[in-house]
C-alpha cells in the first residue's frame, strides 16, 4: 500500500504550519523541489503508473527509475534527460502517479514543476517549448459537439466565462 502524497508545507499542524508557510509561489516551488529531491528514491513507480507513457513511442522500453533519475535535475533548474522531457510533455495530470509513490511525494506536482523548469519559467534556460495549437478552441468545439446537443452548446456560448461550469 502506498503512502498518500504529502505536502511538505501544508501537512504540518497548527502554528508551526502558519509560521513556516512560504511567502511566495517561488518559495513554495523551491521547498517542494528540495523536499522531493531529498525523499525520492528513484524507484520509478510514479512513471510506471502513468497511463500516458504507452502512447509515446520514444518511451518504449524505458525503465521508470531511469526516467525519474533524468527528471530530477529539472527540479534543480538543470537539464533533464530526453526521456524525462518526453514524459513531461505527455503528462495529462491524471494523478495516477500520486498514489503509486511509496514515499508519499506528490508526483504530479513533481512533473508540473519539472515542466515549468523545462519551459524556462523558473529562470533556467528552456529545454522545450510549449505546443502552440491554433485550432485548440475549435477542437474543444468539436469535442463538445459529440457530447452536447445544439441547445446545450448555445447555452454554453451565452454563459458568462467567469461562471461557466460552476454549478
Amino acid at each position: 500500500m502506498s503512502a498518500a502524497p504529502t505536502d511538505p508545507v501544508s501537512s504540518r499542524a497548527g502554528a508551526e504550519a502558519t509560521a513556516d508557510r512560504p511567502g511566495s509561489l517561488r518559495e513554495f516551488i523551491d521547498r517542494f523541489a528540495r523536499d522531493t529531491l531529498e525523499r525520492c528514491t528513484r524507484c520509478g513507480r510514479c512513471y510506471e503508473a502513468c497511463p500516458m507513457t504507452p502512447y509515446e513511442p520514444r518511451l518504449a522500453g524505458a525503465r521508470g527509475g531511469s526516467v525519474v533519475e533524468g527528471l530530477l535535475p529539472m527540479l534543480r533548474g538543470e537539464r533533464g534527460s530526453e526521456q524525462a522531457l518526453d514524459w513531461v510533455r505527455i503528462c495529462t495530470q491524471s494523478a495516477a502517479c500520486n498514489d503509486a509513490c511509496p514515499e508519499g511525494i506528490h508526483a504530479m506536482r513533481m512533473l508540473r514543476v519539472a515542466r515549468m523548469s523545462a519551459l524556462g519559467q523558473l529562470g533556467a534556460p528552456a529545454q522545450m517549448s510549449a505546443p502552440e495549437d491554433p485550432l485548440f478552441f475549435r477542437r474543444i468545439e468539436a469535442f463538445a459537439a459529440t457530447q452536447l446537443d445544439e441547445a446545450q452548446i448555445e447555452e454554453w456560448h451565452r454563459a458568462d466565462p467567469a461562471t461557466r461550469g460552476a454549478r
